[in-house]
């Protein structure tokens, strides 16, 4: 694991994991950030300090990305009512004369598209990692995000 929850807390500044669930979103950031890196970072991870440190925070963004689209897929998933009947995400509400509708198409945000799409999902993360990763190379001054070969 590339980032623990006390880099995620203190460096980070992060708010969104808990201790109980850091370790979990921070490994499977870390894979995607394997993936995306082609495994440069696994590989060879970066070695000057501040290269380390962006690294380290792509780690925690994407780590938050990919908790807030569990959020997301977990609220669209049918739940069960007191009877056993399933039912589907709240759409809308009505309380006398009063009526409110939610936005349930993909278009609230990125994190319903990546919810709903693992196209979406891929793009949430490389546009995530992107922030941080632009332009830092690894230990043997590759491009992170460097896609080519040799």
């Amino acid at each position: 694991m590339y980032a623990d929850y006390d880099f995620y807390k203190e460096s980070f500044h992060g708010d969104m994991l808990t201790p109980d669930n850091a370790g979990k979103w921070l490994s499977r950031a870390g894979d995607e950030l394997d993936a995306l890196t082609c495994g440069r970072l696994a590989f060879a991870f970066p070695v000057q300090e501040l290269h380390e440190l962006k690294a380290k925070k792509a780690v925690c963004a994407v780590a938050e990305a990919l908790c807030a689209v569990d959020l997301h897929r977990r609220a669209l998933l049918p739940s069960e009512t007191e009877e056993g009947a399933l039912r589907g995400p709240v759409t809308s509400v009505s309380s006398g004369q009063e009526s409110m509708s939610f936005g349930t198409g993909a278009s609230a945000s990125a994190y319903a598209q990546a919810a709903q799409s693992e196209k979406a999902l891929q793009e949430l993360i490389s546009r995530t990692a992107e922030k941080y990763l632009v332009g830092v190379p690894d230990a043997c001054g590759i491009n992170l995000l460097y896609r080519g070969s040799g």
